[in-house]
């Protein structure tokens, strides 16, 4: 079987879409699948890497966040009967359109996952954004998912928050998951690379933040917080990168008057990346909209408990096997969870928290469902 993941861009500075659609790439490869990807990104992007063998990369894109990538249709109109099925990841974007033209009069069935894009929290927040998405959804974002063969969502909370952000909105709907990848092995060499790049956390009780730093992730929250309750022993990384300067620079005003127990690390990747959720207390995300946090599955993975709002869609999950605590996305929701965890140490949340991982949140399983779900549909 191959099939074939649309995306308007690789870059992983772009969010969790990015990793997502990475990983589950991968995980079907492991299950014997021939699973590629197809990008508007630019040929020569330096995050591409060692990509190119499953890439297609059929940029540079053009027209802002709408991703147009000329070279896309025509390619796809060649190549879709080499396909088995196509996945289309996000809404609001070329990829999605040039899918739904290409397989007009094919029988290539087209899935799509909205990772989170019709969360009624972006209507709510972004009023002026809703309009333009509005004249989209009318035009071509509601044929799009009408005609896929099933939308794919990561939780049941994503499903039915997006029922009600547009109308008309009629699709087949199918919960199957995501997660992420077990953690590399060594945990040592990676905690090495973690401290070897920044010493001055060595032997610090460490709660690390770890994603785009973005106003839905409620990072102020946390900051505010932190300044609170925090004692001289206590520590805060920050890790991510923020294209918002002026979001930046009101964080760092935040943390004016404690700025030597909080660490800005830019992004992080790899072993150093995997040691600095190994080496942390907990991960925290007070984010007001997360659609799956693939960073949450990953701390999980490595033990390391979560301190979360309940607008991060796998809450339910979290706190039903007690691998992390829950509270609201505001100040008082945030302080409680740095409080909680203070008092309690997380103990009983440590020892849950790789199991909730290998139980509800391996990319594995996430690769596995959607995979039935298109062989049950070719059976139809």
């Amino acid at each position: 079987m191959r099939i074939l993941h649309a995306i308007d861009s690789c870059d992983p500075t772009a969010g969790g879409v990015v990793e997502a659609v990475v990983r589950l790439s991968e995980a079907l490869c492991e299950q014997g699948i021939a699973s590629e990807i197809l990008s508007g990104d630019d040929p020569c992007a330096p995050f591409l890497g060692n990509r190119q063998d499953n890439v297609h990369v059929l940029g540079p894109s053009s027209r802002g966040s709408y991703g147009f990538a000329s070279a896309m249709l025509p390619w796809l109109r060649e190549h879709v009967c080499d396909y088995d099925a196509i996945v289309v990841h996000g809404l609001w974007q070329y990829p999605g359109v040039a899918v739904h033209k290409a397989l007009l009069g094919t029988e290539v069935p087209y899935y799509v996952y909205p990772h989170g894009m019709l969360d009624p929290w972006f209507k709510a927040t972004y009023p002026l954004k809703h309009l333009k998405k509005l004249v989209f959804w009318k035009i071509a974002q509601s044929k799009i998912l009408r005609d896929a063969r099933s939308v794919c969502f990561t939780t049941e909370d994503e499903r039915l928050l997006g029922q009600s952000t547009f109308s008309p909105y009629s699709c087949r709907e199918t919960v199957v998951g995501l997660g992420s990848v077990d953690p590399p092995e060594d945990s040592e060499k990676q905690m090495r690379a973690f401290f070897e790049r920044f010493p001055q956390v060595r032997g610090r009780k460490s709660l690390l933040f770890l994603g785009r730093i973005h106003f839905k992730k409620g990072a102020d929250l946390l900051l505010k917080a932190f300044g609170e309750i925090a004692t001289n022993e206590d520590f805060l990384i920050l890790a991510g990168p923020c294209e918002d300067e002026v979001h930046s620079r009101k964080l760092r005003e935040m943390a004016s008057g404690f700025e030597d127990r909080v660490l800005w690390t830019g992004m992080i990747d790899g072993d150093c990346k995997w040691g600095a959720l190994r080496i942390a207390e907990a991960l925290v995300l007070p984010s007001h909209q997360e659609n799956f946090g693939i960073v949450v599955a990953e701390a999980l993975s490595v033990g390391t408990p979560v301190l979360i709002s309940n607008k991060v869609n796998l809450w339910r999950e979290v706190e039903k096997d007690c691998a992390g605590l829950v509270d609201a996305d505001d100040l008082d929701g945030t302080s409680r969870l740095l409080r909680q965890a203070k008092k309690t140490g997380l103990v009983e949340e440590r020892s849950n928290a790789r199991a909730c991982f290998s139980k509800r949140f391996s990319i594995r399983q996430g690769a596995s469902n959607l995979l039935e779900l298109i062989k049950r549909d070719a059976n139809l």
